[in-house]
């Protein structure tokens, strides 16, 4: 059963349950090139600008029109995903800002269609292997050519900001402990992220950015954990997941209980604002809106509007006056704010949907791929408290979360099935 179960997880990607694999219109190996292309646009989005968008939407339209029936039958299967942008969308009808709301939705479908797709056409080994080049490209362009803010020293390399170069600089983390423990992987890759697993953690302390630092950390643990226990039976296995998960409870009550305190302590050593920069001014806004419109929100990306009257008072306030590019700075308040709180319970669903298939597939397989999925998903739910990593559109997050659903949800149906996998490219 276990030497099954790693045969499986060392396979090309599977052809989910009832989706037939139709011929492909040409003979390359569309599907992975677009794919390659398509996380590039991605993650190098601040260095691309606008072109970013464009590669994303050609290299993923050619992913999708390439195998149009396969394609169709892929998003057919997994309709729930786009419940989520169907609510976006619908959440036109109640919008304070119905055009923008429309456009963002539409944008929002598109990204999850072209996610859904991609989860079916590259096996999440090359995914894995994709990512980590990419992020180790980002890093090694940033330590060349990359810059430095002048008010407070933080690196932000060739992106946008701290925030966004930190997030980078954790990919690469994660990545490389799950390459490093890819014995399929050649020798010089895997040499290649020890070297990128070494560099990480510096350049994420030049970031400055505390919580990517600890996501990253407490990642890294969970993957891993995942990894260490590859030659563990599955009891055995659920054993081990379930004292982690009474562990993960007993700290959720100690920072329950000490966390306000500590967390006060840990901003103040590290030269930050106790209040988290103001962060809990913006929190106050955001509750106030959600208990106006609990369930629907005001729509679909329709608070940072210029125009809108409390978005333009928190942009005076923090003084940003691009009067763009801000956020409530947690995921659960902003999001609930948009679309209310059924959008945020879609949204969860989603998530922890994939967390839980996952986990049912790593007590059968301990590979690295999944165990970077599992790690990417931990460190997206300690961020979620003070960033908003999903969901919009052409927003990688987002498309590595589609892909986890996917990938976990259809490893457990070939399990069961015990059928093998259909042909892919």
């Amino acid at each position: 059963m276990a030497k099954e179960a790693g045969a499986l997880s060392r396979s090309a990607p599977f052809t989910p349950s009832g989706i037939v694999a139709d011929r492909p219109l040409v003979a390359l190996p569309v599907g992975p090139l677009a794919g390659l292309v398509v996380l590039f646009a991605l993650i190098m989005t601040p260095l691309l600008g606008p072109l970013a968008v464009l590669l994303f939407l050609a290299a993923g339209g050619l992913m999708i029109a390439t195998r149009l029936e396969h394609s169709a039958q892929a998003a057919a299967r997994y309709w729930p995903l786009f419940l989520l942008p169907l609510f976006c969308l619908l959440s036109t009808l109640w919008s304070q800002y119905p055009g923008v709301t429309l456009r963002y939705a539409i944008q929002l479908g598109i990204t999850v269609l072209v996610a859904v797709v991609m989860a079916v056409r590259v096996s999440p080994k090359l995914l894995l292997r994709y990512l980590f080049g990419i992020y180790a490209f980002g890093i090694v362009a940033s330590a060349l050519f990359g810059r430095v803010r002048d008010d407070i020293g933080a690196w932000v390399g060739i992106f946008g900001s701290k925030n966004a170069f930190a997030a980078v600089a954790s990919g690469l983390a994660l990545t490389s402990l799950a390459v490093l423990f890819d014995r399929s992987a050649p020798k010089l890759l895997r040499l290649a992220a020890l070297g990128g697993l070494g560099a990480a953690f510096p350049f994420l302390l030049l970031a400055q950015s505390t919580g990517h630092l600890i996501a990253t950390v407490v990642a890294l643990g969970i993957s891993f954990l995942v990894l260490a226990t590859r030659r563990v039976g599955p009891k055995q296995k659920m054993t081990l997941l379930a004292a982690a998960f009474m562990l993960a409870l007993l700290l959720a009550g100690f920072v329950y209980f000490y966390g306000e305190m500590l967390l006060a302590d840990l901003l103040r050593a590290s030269g930050k604002d106790p209040t988290i920069t103001g962060r809990t001014d913006l929190w106050a806004v955001g509750l106030d809106s959600i208990r106006q419109h609990p369930l629907l929100g005001i729509g679909y990306q329709a608070f940072w509007v210029q125009g809108s009257g409390p978005a333009e008072m928190l942009w005076a306030m923090f003084g940003i006056k691009a009067r763009a590019g801000f956020h409530f700075h947690n995921m659960y308040i902003s999001n609930t704010v948009e679309i209310g709180l059924i959008g945020m319970a879609i949204e969860l669903a989603i998530i922890f949907g994939a967390l839980f298939a996952l986990l049912r597939w790593i007590v059968r397989s301990s590979a690295p791929e999944n165990a970077y999925l599992l790690s990417f998903l931990t460190a997206l739910l300690c961020t979620s408290f003070a960033e908003v990593p999903v969901f919009f559109q052409f927003n990688i997050s987002t498309v590595i979360v589609v892909i986890a659903f996917v990938h976990a949800t259809q490893m457990n149906e070939v399990w069961r099935a015990k059928d093998g996998a259909l042909p892919h490219e």
